[in-house]
């Protein structure tokens, strides 16, 4: 986090400071001293990040609460409550404010037992103090509207019409001074650097082909709201929508892209079946070759006269997508990619002439909604994207982290989105492919086979493979990538493959695949969206005392192995 911001972090099984009078005393969860008979979660949650607040030794912490009423906090504006299931907690998260605007990059997250007395289980808040800055604009909002428009080169009516500017509070990192900016979103209008970087020979991105997610990306911005300079951009993250649609399901067979017999849920439309899976919200569509700048989608998902399906690319597309929403369902009892059932929706057989001449394109990229799935030739035969799974459970969990922590997609957040992205890329293909036991045998490659020279994209256990960085002295800065996000995310990816890894003294894994999942999942849903690398280990060792209350032995050997996991490649 920038500098600028203040860390608060409790937890119940951190000792207590001696005279200073902790919120709550407990073990396995049951409170002791302060208590109230809150009535819903967000009073429960002020009160105690309230007095929390108020017993802080830093003045400009203490400041942020209400003494005579802890229970307002009225600095903190209340974001959402999540459900966690795999701690039956539940988080509260806040962002702070200052004259009712909000400073962006904040979050105070406060977890609640989940069995209806709402006691405390862990406080961690990033916090700032912006001084005596004024939150009166000298700039309008068109006008900072017009000041991208300018930066970019484009004509300002044609970003007019998108989502209104509000004004933030946003830390300048190089300068080392906070703005009050307009937080300006989703804006078609890329600066010529971005432009360039996308149409170069060089770029890398994702290590696939290009998309109009990279030749026409939208971009969020912070113009000042004072001077109407452009002060900090990065591109958006895709925006993903839900469908409400719902039929019974129907046993369907077919080979997939692999050659591989599948069985999965369709639905059946009249006398044709269809790529629909109403049971968990998957449908699949096939674009016939279409340009995916052009063409809308088709009115059906890929029908059949019988229920074994021939069309390979889409078996493939289907079957993976509806892995990658039971791994979140069974595994880690989210609801889909918003957590909300949304309809997972693939498009196979797309082109993109803007990028390659058809019938090829090389690219599986989450876009506006969709899962796009292009093709090549591989020994002359036309193959589908839709092939990797690992690629496809990367693509789908940048959607997960959008309505979890939202990392920025610059610098060390972005390399972080990455990277969680790969991580669990990895895990969803272990799982799927029943390595689920152990990570001994497991395939620790992002993309097989993609990479220059038959190389994978990325490999998580030799970042030095693909000559990527494995530890923090490695660390590239440039301004290319959005700051290097796909290749400084290896540094957190070997951290995550040392954890994954650990072994005790007898030589035996020290977490389950499942028990690290749920660590990596439950850090996601905690870390605010500027988060850096050495954010990722406090918030995993805060989620460990929680995941492991009431084995103090285990807790120690496990919460060593996350420290150590780390300071092997040099976060700390």
């Amino acid at each position: 986090m920038p500098d600028k911001f203040m860390n608060l972090r409790y937890h119940v099984a951190d000792p207590v400071e001696e005279g200073v009078a902790g919120p709550i005393l407990r073990a396995g969860l049951q409170a002791t001293g302060f208590k109230l008979d809150f009535s819903n979660d967000e009073s429960a949650a002020r009160s105690y990040l309230g007095r929390q607040l108020g017993q802080d030794k830093r003045l400009a912490v203490r400041g942020l609460s209400a003494p005579s009423q802890p229970e307002v906090v009225p600095a903190m504006r209340m974001v959402s409550v999540q459900e966690v299931p795999k701690t039956n907690t539940r988080l509260v998260k806040f962002e702070q404010t200052q004259s009712k605007i909000p400073i962006f990059g904040s979050l105070a997250v406060v977890e609640l037992s989940a069995d209806g007395k709402r006691d405390l289980v862990s406080i961690d808040a990033e916090l700032a103090e912006v001084g005596q800055l004024s939150p009166l604009a000298n700039v309008s909002p068109l006008d900072a509207v017009k000041s991208v428009a300018e930066f970019t080169g484009v004509d300002p009516k044609t970003i007019e019409q998108v989502d209104a500017p509000h004004l933030t509070y946003f830390f300048e990192e190089e300068a080392g001074i906070w703005h009050l900016a307009y937080f300006l979103r989703n804006m078609p209008a890329a600066p010529k650097e971005l432009r360039d970087e996308a149409a170069s020979s060089n770029w890398r991105g994702h290590g696939l082909g290009k998309s109009p997610r990279t030749l026409h990306p939208l971009i969020d911005y912070l113009v000042d709201a004072h001077s109407g300079k452009v002060i900090f951009y990065y591109p958006a993250a895709p925006m993903i929508q839900t469908n409400g649609e719902g039929q019974m399901p129907t046993r369907c067979i077919g080979k997939d892209e692999n050659d591989v017999n599948r069985d999965f849920f369709g639905r059946v439309i009249g006398a044709e079946f269809e790529l629909f899976d109403p049971l968990r919200s998957v449908a699949t569509y096939d674009l016939l070759g279409s340009d995916i700048a052009r063409a809308k989608l088709p009115t059906r998902p890929v029908t059949s006269a019988a229920k074994d399906f021939k069309n390979s690319a889409a078996v493939a597309a289907h079957v993976y997508a509806t892995a990658v929403n039971r791994f979140y369902k069974e595994v880690l009892s989210r609801d889909g990619i918003d957590d909300k059932g949304m309809t997972l929706v693939s498009v196979v057989n797309t082109t993109y002439a803007e990028n390659e001449a058809p019938p090829e394109w090389h690219n599986a990229v989450w876009h506006n909604n969709c899962m796009w799935y292009g093709q090549a030739k591989v020994n002359g035969v036309i193959r589908s994207y839709a092939r990797f799974l690992d690629v496809i459970a990367h693509e789908l969990t940048h959607g997960v982290t959008q309505y979890t922590s939202n990392l920025v997609y610059q610098g060390q957040s972005g390399a972080l989105n990455e990277s969680f992205s790969d991580i669990f890329g990895v895990l969803i293909k272990n799982w799927f492919l029943k390595k689920w036991d152990s990570p001994r045998d497991w395939d620790w490659e992002i993309g097989s086979g993609l990479g220059s020279g038959g190389l994978p994209l990325r490999d998580l256990s030799n970042p030095a493979r693909t000559s990527d960085p494995d530890h923090m002295s490695k660390f590239v800065k440039t301004f290319e990538d959005s700051g290097g996000v796909h290749t400084n995310s290896n540094i957190h990816n070997k951290a995550a493959y040392n954890l994954i890894t650990a072994k005790d003294e007898k030589g035996d894994y020290l977490f389950s695949p499942e028990d690290s999942t749920v660590l990596f999942y439950l850090c996601l849903m905690r870390l605010s969206s500027q988060a850096n690398f050495s954010k990722v280990p406090e918030v995993l060792l805060d989620t460990a005392k929680t995941f492991y209350a009431g084995d103090a032995v285990e807790l120690k050997h496990k919460t060593k192995a996350i420290e150590q996991a780390y300071q092997d490649v040099g976060i700390g």
